[in-house]
């Protein structure tokens, strides 16, 4: 049991402390990889919030076939897009909260602390979404293709030919970016 199953089977046996260890150990992860579906951080805080909130409140049984990380990861992701549907409709908010946006900490600078890796996150956010979230699963939350798989809702074979296309437009995008820069 590894990878968070030990910690969600703790917290299922009652033990906080478990739970506690989850949220300490994913989150960050989390909230990066929604934000590829949401495109915006905050949207993407609050639906691995709601994540969380669902181990916690329903306590869905985990399934051992995968690891822990892909299956929470496939709950963000489902919990990311019903957020999405449910509040699809313009989001209005103060002109007060845009007075200390400095302030907030950048989790995405503290995640990704080299320059070159900042420098790939960029390309990255420059590729189609699909491609973006393959690459993010791959090489940055360290998930295998079958894994990936499980949490896009994708075949093998189409996240193999996901990952080579997304790849070569991440070379093409980092090559303009040389020539730009």
């Amino acid at each position: 049991m590894d990878n968070g199953a030990s910690s969600y089977l703790r917290f299922l046996n009652d033990d906080k402390e478990g739970f506690v260890e989850l949220v300490k150990e994913y989150k960050d992860g989390l909230v990066l990889f929604l934000n590829c579906y949401t495109n915006d951080i905050h949207i993407a805080e609050e639906a691995a919030d709601e994540t969380f909130l669902k181990l916690y409140v329903d306590k869905p049984k985990y399934k051992s076939e995968y690891s822990f990380k892909t299956w929470l990861y496939a709950i963000g992701k489902n919990t990311a897009l019903n957020y999405i549907k449910k509040h699809r409709k313009h989001r209005f908010e103060p002109i007060e909260d845009y007075y200390y946006l400095s302030d907030d900490i950048d989790i995405e600078a503290e995640y990704i602390q080299n320059e070159e890796n900042l420098r790939i996150h960029r390309a990255i956010r420059n590729l189609k979404k699909e491609y973006a979230r393959v690459l993010y699963l791959v090489y940055f939350e360290d998930l295998t293709n079958s894994e990936t798989a499980e949490v896009m809702g994708k075949s093998l074979k189409q996240i193999s030919d996901l990952i080579y296309r997304a790849k070569n437009a991440l070379k093409s995008e980092l090559e303009k970016g040389e020539q730009n820069g």
